[in-house]
């Protein structure tokens, strides 16, 4: 496993919505900032251990006292399907995991409790699963939540750090990658996840990750082989 490296950031900071091509756990050893995605936001506080997935995008918005965060790459037995959060049982000896025997992190996860994601308000909950799965204009999404476009796009972008057309797409393109874990056409996938066809999934897909769908397949098949042999020792 690869070794951890610390980062630092200013009181205020603001980092745009960035992706991560690799599966990595980020420990927050002092301060406080806020993680946007399309999971919605995290409060992250001394002691918050997030688990991102590969190609999670986000983005982060630090506090009036910046923040110090840990990280390290997660191996393949540890790569999470989804974001998770979790909360240290102690912020000094999980430090000291990440940092002298990231090989121990199995443990430490195993050790943390599950920390909620912040709750979204309802017509935020409605507003989501139209623009995942149906396709009308964004306006009319509006409406029929009964905010207006401007307000709808304001708020996305401060809890999820994007506006709508952007987290449709993303919405989306998390879909597809979830389903490139089984055995559907790409056709297929492109239809189910939303997507106008084929070709539209794979440019999206590739503008993503930088990787084709066939590779990406192959990546996630590496990754669950990695699972089921450490399930079967």
């Amino acid at each position: 496993m690869p070794a951890a490296y610390e980062t630092r950031h200013e009181a205020r900071q603001v980092l745009d919505t960035h992706r991560h091509g690799g599966a990595y756990a980020a420990l927050v050893l002092d301060g406080h900032h806020v993680e946007a995605s399309a999971d919605g936001p995290v409060e992250c506080t001394p002691g918050t251990l997030v688990l991102h997935p590969r190609w999670h995008a986000h983005g982060n918005r630090f506090g009036r006292g910046g923040a110090r965060v840990v990280n390290v790459e997660l191996d393949a037995v540890l790569v999470p399907d989804a974001l998770r959060v979790l909360q240290v049982p102690d912020l000094r000896e999980a430090a000291a995991v990440i940092a002298r025997a990231p090989g121990s992190l199995a443990q430490l996860v195993h050790a943390c409790s599950e920390a909620s994601l912040s709750a979204m308000t309802g017509w935020q909950v409605e507003f989501l699963r139209e623009l995942e799965h149906g396709d009308l204009p964004l306006g009319e999404l509006a409406r029929r939540a009964g905010v207006s476009l401007a307000h709808a796009s304001r708020t996305f972008a401060h809890s999820h750090g994007m506006a709508p057309q952007l987290l449709r797409r993303e919405l989306r393109t998390r879909r597809a990658l979830a389903m490139l874990r089984g055995e559907a056409a790409l056709a297929d996938i492109a239809t189910d996840s939303g997507f106008a066809d084929q070709a539209h999934l794979c440019r999206t897909l590739r503008r993503s990750t930088g990787a084709s769908p066939g590779q990406l397949r192959q990546q996630i098949k590496c990754v669950q082989d990695a699972r089921g042999a450490v399930r079967a020792q």
